[in-house]
């Protein structure tokens, strides 16, 4: 896979503060954010978009009507 130059711009205090710290390679440290912040993103895209397939749907909301059924008899057994 071939690289690819990207710039980035930060403001001077950042940078002063970078400059301050030379033994970090923060090139290095720039790429492994920008990659889980991606992986995030792609994560929450694959969670979305799972949760507009009307499978899911119907799984979540059967799931969500047994959970309020064993909580309205949780209840329903604390007041007898």
């Amino acid at each position: 896979m071939a690289a690819s130059k990207v710039t980035f711009e930060v403001s001077s205090d950042l940078r002063d503060l970078m400059d301050s710290h030379p033994e970090v390679n923060w090139s290095a440290v720039f790429r492994e954010a920008v990659s889980r912040h991606a992986r995030a993103l792609e994560i929450a895209k694959r969670i979305r978009d799972e949760e507009e397939d009307p499978r899911v749907r119907d799984v979540a909301a059967r799931l969500k009507r047994g959970t309020a059924r064993r909580y309205q008899r949780a209840v329903d057994a604390r007041r007898r």
